[in-house]
């Protein structure tokens, strides 16, 4: 199956497989962007889509923060020129670039504007074809090509860039993004320590709820459909942000309390994983308990309770249709209820 975003691609999946829907990537341009000095002003961190309106504003906000040497970028993608425009304007300044968790499709050109290149232990940079609604793939491809070259990214590469299909998304490993000189080392550690903060992305769960123990994957999931249904009472964009990579930082939503047991679950999660030799499932593992689970779902009358997973639904129908994901296969019974949390949580 597609594997664009990892663990949400799976979530749609998962809510359009029973209506064999075939759903336009569109997720990347969704996220509305937002920009925050951090460190003292001493960085700029660039989260969400790519837009028209997004090389302005950045100009504007360097204008303002003087100061600033580095540029944090935390996105998935989104319009090609835009992306060029923010990696000339990171250039011609003089600034570094950086990415804490995710940088991928057209945030890789913003990406290669910095004057350093710098990636967090666990960050990735993700590529793919082009792609823009509406618009040719051949000039998009083009253009993208052209983008790469204008930043000495070797040819081979691109190459390797432009077979996947903008379905997709290919995660290289670090080595061999330095190889080529994409990144330029490890970061400094006062960049590492730029908007750190005690509630990661849902993403970043998702191997740890693939090797971890079952009752490890059971606790988890349950403390974090509780957490989801805080975070949606309190502020949807916050709880559609913290699925979506997107700009909200959900810890501002949360009381102490369930900040506090959210990071408990998350600890207690990734050192059982650490810990045990748990055999990870296969991706038919997962889409067959997927299948179960949603049959399961269905079962009830309760398959439009997921509509909100489904790509270009409304911001605050998606956490509820999780939750509804997440409760039901909690409700499911041994063997198969950490199975199909880990279908919904791993990224399949």
């Amino acid at each position: 199956m597609p594997s664009r975003s990892g663990m949400l691609a799976f979530l749609i999946w998962l809510a359009c497989s029973h209506a064999a829907a075939t759903l336009p990537p569109t997720t990347e341009f969704d996220i509305p962007y937002q920009l925050r000095v951090l460190s003292d002003g001493t960085a700029l961190e660039v989260s969400g889509s790519f837009s028209w309106a997004l090389p302005q504003n950045v100009q504007a906000a360097l204008a303002a923060a003087p100061q600033v040497r580095v540029v944090r970028l935390e996105s998935p993608g989104g319009q090609l020129l835009p992306a060029l425009q923010v990696a000339t304007i990171i250039q011609q300044r003089g600034l570094d670039t950086y990415v804490g968790r995710l940088c991928a499709s057209a945030c890789t050109i913003a990406f290669l504007g910095g004057r350093q290149r710098w990636l967090a232990p666990d960050a990735k940079l993700g590529f793919h074809q082009a792609y823009a609604p509406g618009f040719p793939s051949e000039p998009a491809n083009s253009f993208l090509r052209t983008a790469y070259a204008k930043f000495g990214v070797p040819l081979p590469f691109v190459a390797r860039v432009l077979r996947v299909p903008h379905t997709e998304v290919w995660y290289p490993a670090q080595d061999e993004l330095r190889a080529i000189h994409f990144t330029t080392g490890a970061p400094p550690a006062q960049v590492l320590a730029l908007g750190s903060g005690p509630l990661p992305k849902l993403s970043d769960f998702s191997q740890s709820m693939r090797t971890a123990p079952d009752d490890a994957v059971i606790q988890f999931a349950a403390v974090l459909s509780d957490m989801i249904g805080q975070l949606q009472a309190a502020n949807t964009e916050a709880c559609w942000a913290f699925a979506h990579e997107g700009p909200d930082n959900p810890q501002n939503a949360l009381p102490r309390t369930m900040l506090d047991a959210v990071t408990a679950a998350r600890k207690h999660l990734a050192e059982s994983a650490k810990a045990t030799q748990a055999q990870t499932p296969n991706t038919e593992q997962l889409k067959k308990a997927a299948a179960d689970l949603l049959a399961a779902i269905r079962a009830k009358g309760q398959a439009t309770a997921l509509d909100g997973l489904r790509a270009g639904a409304d911001h605050s129908a998606f956490c509820p249709s999780l939750r509804e994901m997440l409760q039901a296969a909690l409700a499911l019974p041994d063997p198969g209820r950490a199975l199909a949390l880990r279908a919904v949580l791993s990224g399949g």
